[in-house]
């Protein structure tokens, strides 16, 4: 990677609802100069971002449909990771899994939250040759990771900005067949969670019966005045590591987003990648390893609806 701040390169179009840019949640690379990003405001497409050779967009973002579910049965769609297993391919991917935010009906009632269906699966989508998505919606997800994970407690039952459960990063570990998630919020002794669920075949019966839960980690992240969460998880094929992106684990904080290198091991142990720093305009949502024009590049998306390119230093 080259060093240097990194400031959001914000899309030219808009989704097709009109208004607000696109809410890029995350990304993972599906081919040479060919990426897939997430809008959480939509669950039932996906929308691909073709670069050209300077890392400008060759061709207008192009939604691309999720058969197998509707638009209401997925919300808050917050991260993804590609699986490669016997020649197939899979975008596994997750809302936050958090309570819906909701006002009752008083003018001055406090806001209070609530479990809605549409955050508590995990999809499995197929990409065909033809680069169809056909998707699996597990659901019930939610409710396994908490019976499964001690770890968080009451978190489950509280908002994201009161500490409660929020996922926001997915990574893939093939040599362990092991599904991270990482959690926005709780956070422990200010320390981020990767909760690990082993996928016993990531091809077989998309079912509860197919996961193990492994013991979370902690990752020993430096310090910074307020609480920091994972916004993003990516297999390093190259290093056969990890990177992490954490930033302000509540809207409250003011923590700033750094990007950190896991190996995997269990004692949480990280290194900060020290020569990239973000513009504090960039809110990094997600982040892809892959080639743009044969070169190889690590692309981060920007939740205000943008991207930037880190190409490899060696190249």
């Amino acid at each position: 990677m080259k060093p240097g701040k990194i400031k959001p390169n914000y899309f030219a179009e808009r989704p097709p609802r009109g208004g607000e840019p696109y809410n890029a949640s995350d990304i993972v690379a599906i081919d040479d100069s060919r990426f897939l990003f997430c809008d959480n405001n939509i669950g039932d497409a996906l929308f691909e971002l073709r670069l050209g050779s300077d890392g400008q967009a060759a061709s207008p973002i192009a939604r691309r449909p999720i058969e197998g579910i509707s638009a209401a049965s997925v919300d808050d769609l917050e991260a993804m990771a590609l699986v490669e297993d016997q020649g197939r391919r899979f975008i596994l991917a997750i809302s936050s899994l958090s309570l819906k935010r909701r006002k009752s009906g008083k003018k001055k009632a406090a806001r209070h939250g609530e479990e809605v269906p549409a955050r508590d699966g995990l999809l499995r989508i197929a990409i065909d040759g033809e680069g169809r998505l056909q998707a699996e919606l597990l659901q019930g997800f939610r409710a396994w990771l908490i019976d499964n994970a001690p770890e968080l407690g009451q978190a489950p039952n509280c908002l994201p900005d009161d500490g409660g459960l929020n996922i926001e990063g997915l990574g893939w570990h093939p040599a362990e067949r092991i599904l991270l998630l990482g959690l926005r919020t709780p956070v422990i002794d200010r320390r981020p969670i990767i909760l690990r669920v082993r996928v016993n075949d990531v091809g077989g019966p998309w079912t509860l019966g197919n996961f193990e839960m492994l013991p979370a980690i902690l990752l020993g992240i430096d310090q910074e005045q307020d609480d920091q969460g994972i916004r993003g998880i990516e297999y390093n094929t190259s290093e056969g590591d990890f990177l992490i992106i954490v930033g302000n684990a509540t809207s409250a904080s003011k923590a700033p987003f750094n990007l950190y290198r896991w190996d995997g091991n269990t004692d949480g142990a990280v290194e900060r990648v020290d020569d990239v720093r973000f513009h504090k305009k960039m809110r990094v949502e997600g982040v892809a390893r892959g080639t743009i024009g044969g070169r190889a590049a690590t692309v981060f998306v920007d939740d205000a609806g943008g991207y930037q390119i880190l190409w490899n230093r060696s190249e």
